[in-house]
């Protein structure tokens, strides 16, 4: 009887202090949660990516697509021409707007005029091994991807290219063109499509010579499985084909033209981009309107889509018809942040540390793909910025959907006492600085996000 009584004593004391210990520890603690926005975040690395040979266009992008002809860069053996390519592709100038760009290497695109995208000096050394054509694409002349020769330059090809590009704040990401009609890996000749045993030697450069930078390629291949490489949709907007890109990646497919088996990629987009233009089977103008801009969110959706170009709306006139539909498509694309909730001690002490517990959402399709920095900071009650944390967070695990992040700031032993403002801001690791915009309110002029008050004593 004595146990069964000092039992239930314990627990009626215990249960008493509970109520007291919850109040206690709650009142020290400040919640904010940030209003959300609705506008269109010109962020980095995702959105429209037009032809960088106009100089502006009246949707202003982020990314410019550079598409470089091999008989522009080398027209005479081993004299390459970046200086003069990079001028008549307007990187600079667009590179002075923000806008990084997208590389694609291309030895045949279809023209209305017959027409070499190879080297006079490298068809004569050919001794013009391919075959001039004529079809429902265009006229040009497509190389046979076979020859020894060609493998061997293209090599040396893309090993000048990664020299000149691979460490250049200018590029965004490298697409695997170099074969096929427009780069795209499919060929409409005579000449049979080579194996993976020799499609393979034309991937292994870039591997070797771009190794940090962020490959793409047109469609999944073994080799695109094994390097988690990104993907490519060419036809985006027509359904049932972007349906079919889906259905390679999901479960995998044959080769139409070589009959092997290509694996599935279903998880690729997690690690790198994916992106394409819009199909030229239709008018861009059709694919924004109110009957198609439902399915071209979801297309974008199912896919992942974080950027698109060269064939884009970006010259579509700024607030004219279509830019109601641009924007809710612009707003479906890559990523976009928000911080739904944010939680902290209301006062702490200089010399302590502040624990920061968010919930976070990426409101897009993708996550982000560079390792950029999450800083945390404090606010004066002028603005200035008095104390800031790098965290260790990772911000390209933050995939579409809800996530939780508990950073620290450390709080300078030194800091008078006062009330502060809570910041939040993705550092572009380049410059240094807030590079990315959230989808909330609170943003300040240097690109930081105001979030609770904190309350600094000295000890």
């Amino acid at each position: 009887m004595r146990t069964n009584w000092l039992i239930t004593f314990a627990l009626t004391l215990l249960l008493t202090s509970l109520p007291a210990l919850t109040e206690g520890a709650g009142k020290n603690m400040i919640t904010y949660e940030p209003a959300p926005i609705e506008d269109v975040l010109l962020n980095p690395y995702m959105g429209l990516a037009p032809d960088s040979r106009n100089e502006s266009y009246d949707q202003e992008p982020t990314l410019v697509y550079a598409n470089i002809s091999w008989r522009m860069l080398e027209p005479e053996k081993g004299d390459y021409q970046f200086e003069q390519v990079e001028k008549e592709l307007l990187l600079d100038k667009w590179a002075d707007k923000g806008a990084k760009f997208i590389l694609r290497i291309i030895m045949d695109s279809p023209e209305e005029k017959t027409h070499l995208n190879i080297p006079d000096w490298l068809y004569r050394e050919l001794n013009g091994d391919g075959e001039w054509y004529e079809n429902s694409y265009g006229k040009g002349f497509s190389p046979n991807y076979s020859n020894p020769l060609l493998i061997s330059y293209h090599q040396k090809l893309i090993e000048k290219l990664g020299e000149h590009y691979k460490n250049d704040s200018r590029l965004a990401f490298v697409e695997l063109g170099s074969i096929g009609h427009w780069g795209e890996w499919h060929t409409n000749t005579s000449i049979p499509f080579p194996k993976l045993a020799i499609t393979d030697q034309y991937v292994q450069p870039y591997l070797d010579h771009f190794p940090d930078s962020i490959l793409m390629m047109r469609r999944p291949h073994p080799i695109a499985k094994k390097y988690r490489l990104g993907l490519f949709n060419d036809v985006f907007g027509n359904k049932e084909q972007t349906a079919e890109y889906k259905s390679w990646f999901d479960k995998g497919y044959v080769s139409w033209l070589t009959k092997e088996r290509m694996p599935a990629m279903p998880d690729f987009w997690k690690v790198a981009p994916s992106g394409g233009e819009f199909s030229p089977s239709k008018p861009l103008k059709r694919y924004f309107s109110a009957s198609s801009i439902d399915d071209m969110i979801a297309q974008a959706q199912s896919t992942h889509l974080s950027w698109i170009g060269p064939n884009t709306p970006a010259a579509f006139p700024a607030k004219g018809a279509q830019q109601k539909y641009l924007n809710r498509f612009l707003n479906t694309l890559g990523y976009r942040f928000v911080a739904n909730k944010e939680t902290h001690e209301q006062e702490v002490v200089a010399g302590s540390r502040l624990d920061v517990h968010m919930e976070l959402a990426n409101n897009g399709v993708a996550p982000f793909y560079f390792p950029w920095v999450l800083e945390l900071s404090l606010a004066d009650a002028d603005g200035n910025i008095v104390a800031k944390t790098a965290t260790n967070e990772d911000i390209r695990k933050w995939l579409p959907g809800k996530t939780v992040s508990t950073p620290t700031l450390e709080i300078p032993a030194d800091l008078p006492a006062g009330e502060y403002t809570l910041c939040i801001a993705i550092l572009d690791p380049q410059t240094e600085e807030p590079g990315i915009q959230w989808a909330m309110k609170g943003k300040r002029e240097d690109l930081r996000y105001s979030l609770g008050k904190v309350i600094v004593h000295t000890p």
